[in-house]
C-alpha cells in the first residue's frame, strides 16, 4: 500500500467536497479549515484540486511522493497536486489528448510554486532520451522567463505575478 495507507484512515474532513452533506458555503469553508489545520493543504472538488498556501516548506513534494502518485487513480490517495498532474500527464501520454492545467489564486496564493510542482512532476515521470531531456530542460527553464513579465511587489510577496498560470 505504500506510505499513505495510514493517512487514508486518519484523513480529516472530506477529501472530495462533492461528497459534503450538506454542501453549503459554511460547510465548504469549515472543511477546508479543518483539513488545513491538520496539515492537509489539498482538497478536491471533483476533478479540481483546491490548495491553501501553508507559507512554509512541506515535505510532500519528494521523489518518494512522486513515485507514490505515479500512475495511480486520482482518488486512490489523499488529494495532492501530483494526483491532478499525473491524471493530465497520463491522458496526454496514453490517449494523446491535449491537456490544460489552470492555476489561479490571489497574490501570494502559491501559483508560481504550484506551476513549478507541476513541471517538477512531469519532468520526473516522463521518459528518458536526448530529445525528451532537452524538452524537459526547456520546460523547467521556462518559468523564470514567464515570471519576468507582469510582476510587482505586494505586501505578501516581493515578486508577485499579475497573471494566472495557464499550462497547456
Amino acid at each position: 500500500q505504500g506510505q499513505y495507507s495510514h493517512l487514508l484512515d486518519e484523513s480529516v474532513g472530506c477529501g472530495d467536497m462533492v461528497l459534503l452533506d450538506p454542501l453549503t458555503e459554511d460547510s465548504l469553508i469549515e472543511n477546508i479549515r479543518r483539513r488545513y489545520n491538520s496539515g492537509e493543504i489539498y482538497t478536491y472538488i471533483g476533478a479540481v484540486v483546491v490548495s491553501v498556501n501553508p507559507y512554509r516548506p512541506l515535505g510532500i513534494y519528494t521523489p518518494e511522493y512522486i513515485s507514490e502518485y505515479r500512475s495511480r487513480t486520482m482518488f486512490e490517495l489523499p488529494p495532492h497536486i501530483f494526483a491532478v498532474t499525473d491524471e493530465a500527464y497520463r491522458s496526454m501520454r496514453d490517449m494523446n489528448l491535449d491537456q490544460c492545467i489552470i492555476i489561479s489564486g490571489e497574490s501570494g496564493a502559491g501559483k508560481t510554486e504550484a506551476s513549478k510542482l507541476v513541471m517538477q512532476y512531469v519532468a520526473a515521470v516522463s521518459g528518458k532520451g536526448k530529445e525528451v531531456d532537452r524538452v524537459k530542460e526547456q520546460l523547467l527553464q521556462s518559468n523564470p522567463v514567464l515570471e519576468a513579465f507582469g510582476n510587482a511587489k505586494t505586501n505578501r510577496n516581493d515578486n508577485s505575478s499579475r497573471f494566472g498560470k495557464y499550462m497547456d
